[in-house]
């Protein structure tokens, strides 16, 4: 008997090993992961003159309404990892469209609007978690609760819950980001800006969440977003986002 509990005392033992080691292995590849989505983000709004705060931003407070809407903290970290691939498609936008400082022509705001499908099809065959909430986000985040926006003209709840969240963060840190063809916008500005899009632009349950959200919004901070993304990451609940799907 007791060569018995010392085999099974060595057993668990080597189980809880095993245990540790799988879940670090899980957690580092995530990280990597997590590094690969960022840098490819970073890319691409170094193009349209950013630095990385605006994904860094989105992908902040995408997360903070995603809880305030009552989604679980592991749904609201795959949003949070997705979001900042929101404009991915902006790498098939050319230079002269893209950091035009004058207002588009109609032609320009066409060729616009597609990098909404140059992003999906960047993403659309990923087989993780993340990759298919940001192919969700990039198709969505330009609809409007009205049923005015682009590209498939949705309302309401036909708006995936993940694109409503992700629009209103865009839009409101878009807002308030200096880039070379604009000056950005004061806080206050911006915020009453989407108060006045609820029911309009934007799903109304998202501003009443955003609402409640102003001062921490207002209390974020507005550099450092290369540390700021990697530090604010709870690798605890984005792991499983990486696991293949189907």
């Amino acid at each position: 008997m007791l060569a018995l509990r010392t085999a099974r005392k060595k057993q668990d033992r080597l189980v809880a090993y095993l245990t540790n080691d799988v879940q670090t292995a899980m957690r580092d590849l995530a990280l990597r992961e997590m590094e690969i989505i960022w840098r490819l983000a970073l890319a691409v709004e170094a193009r349209d003159g950013g630095m990385g705060s605006h994904i860094a931003n989105v992908a902040a407070i995408s997360r903070r309404l995603a809880l305030g809407l009552g989604l679980d903290r592991e749904r609201a970290e795959l949003i949070y990892l997705a979001a900042a691939l929101h404009d991915v498609g902006k790498i098939g936008i050319p230079d002269t469209v893209l950091q035009k400082t004058g207002v588009l022509t109609p032609e320009e705001a066409e060729i616009m609007r597609r990098h909404v499908e140059h992003g999906v099809r960047i993403v659309r065959d990923g087989v993780t978690d993340v990759l298919k909430a940001a192919a969700t986000i990039i198709g969505g985040h330009h609809e409007r609760w009205d049923g005015s926006g682009y590209p498939a003209g949705l309302s309401g709840e036909d708006i995936p819950i993940e694109a409503r969240i992700v629009a209103v963060a865009d839009v409101f840190d878009a807002l308030c980001s200096e880039r070379p063809y604009k000056a950005g916008m004061p806080f206050e500005d911006a915020f009453a800006e989407i108060v006045a899009g609820a029911g309009s632009q934007f799903d109304p349950a998202c501003v009443d969440v955003f609402k409640q959200l102003k001062s921490e919004i207002r209390a974020m901070p507005a550099a450092a977003a290369d540390n700021q993304f990697f530090a604010a990451a709870d690798p605890g609940a984005f792991s499983s986002a990486f696991r293949p799907r189907h």
